[in-house]
């Protein structure tokens, strides 16, 4: 059986995430060909590695991540660092060999998220981004009927992804509401992910921005001003090659929300729909049923993906019991450590988060001009 000695750098929230994915997954798939192993974790404070020891016993931790890179005992390692750390350690693991499961956004910015790429394809070390939202059984679903062609030519897309954790004008800003961070970079790059995937590249790009406050205390005292904050709320209008118009939308202004993104895409033959908050399942509109008086069989189909994975998942938890967004993250990590143990090419590539960034950057010079831009 194939060991995968795993370390993970930067101990936040989504740090813990990853170690707890790596965790579940012999429990969540039977008969695995590897065994991850939770070897290392670095973090900058020594609080933060004692307690990712405590509540995961990794052998080893470490303040700095270069000791990660040099251990001759890690195989792949996770990236959960702040946006503007990526570049420097993602490169030194792919030059290393170890394999790379990287946080989105992969940069701060394209010129950083493409050299990261490029070292990507010069490595033999495998890769993927992390873009859990596609992990659902039910965008999975959806992915397939678009797939099929089932949807026919794209008419109108929409995505919404809304929070509210920057309401609140005095509680302190974290990375995630400064220069480096911004919606655009931390939940439009998720929306976009999903229109991608499903229905391809834009082929134009305007954006608005709002930022809401312009000043923000910051946790260690002080104060943030003006563009030192970054933006709180985006909307994007994206023009596919066909002519076809969509809208994007990302907020941490949204009073009321917690974790909430809505899909929806149409087309000639097809429509489909899906929540964030109800991922148990998607809707499928089938315009092909021909109609009938008092409606025939026409109207959108609630199809229950629940947590239906392919073997060897969809075992454990049954597949009939409610989905959470942790198990998507469990079946992200899983198809990353398949790859690795079968040598195989994981998907989301980090070329393909380059090209996120790149349209990213595109909505923010949109938004600065005031101008529609080409991708």
């Amino acid at each position: 059986m194939k060991r995968i000695r795993y370390a993970v750098i930067g101990w936040g929230f989504m740090g813990r995430t990853h170690a707890q994915s790596l965790r579940n997954v012999p429990l969540y798939y039977k008969g695995l060909d590897f065994r991850p192993e939770l070897t290392a974790v670095c973090s900058r404070r020594q609080s933060s590695v004692d307690e990712a020891q405590a509540a995961f016993d990794f052998k080893k931790s470490t303040l700095d991540w270069h000791d990660i890179i040099n251990d001759p005992e890690i195989d792949a390692v996770s990236v959960c660092t702040p946006n503007d750390m990526h570049e420097d350690i993602a490169i030194a693991a792919l030059k290393a060999g170890k394999h790379l499961y990287i946080d989105k956004p992969l940069a701060d910015d394209y010129p950083s998220a493409a050299r990261i790429a490029d070292a990507a394809e010069r490595s033999q070390a495998l890769s993927q981004m992390v873009f859990n939202d596609r992990f659902f059984p039910s965008v999975l679903r959806a992915k397939e009927i678009a797939s099929q062609g089932l949807l026919g030519d794209i008419t109108a897309f929409s995505c919404r992804y809304l929070h509210s954790g920057s309401v609140d004008k005095d509680k302190p800003a974290g990375w995630k509401q400064l220069k480096q961070g911004g919606v655009l970079n931390d939940l439009a790059v998720h929306a976009l992910d999903l229109i991608t995937w499903l229905i391809g590249w834009p082929k134009q790009v305007y954006c608005a921005v709002n930022r809401i406050y312009d000043t923000r205390p910051l946790p260690g005292g002080g104060v943030a001003q003006g563009d030192e904050i970054a933006e709180d709320h985006a909307l994007m209008t994206l023009r596919l090659a066909n002519g076809a118009l969509g809208s994007v939308e990302a907020s941490k202004i949204s009073t009321g929300a917690n974790d909430e993104m809505f899909l929806e895409i149409c087309g000639t033959n097809g429509a489909v729909k899906w929540n964030l908050m109800e991922p148990d399942w998607l809707w499928f509109y089938d315009n092909t049923v021909p109609d009938s008086p008092l409606g025939g069989m026409k109207g959108y189909t609630r199809i229950e993906s629940v947590a239906r994975y392919a073997a060897p998942g969809g075992s454990f938890l049954p597949s009939k019991n409610t989905i959470g967004w942790d198990r998507a993250h469990t079946h992200c990590m899983y198809s990353f450590l398949d790859c690795v143990a079968r040598g195989v090419r994981p998907e989301p590539s980090l070329r393909h988060g380059a090209e996120l960034q790149r349209l990213v950057d595109l909505a923010k010079r949109s938004a600065r001009d005031g101008a529609i831009l080409e991708f």
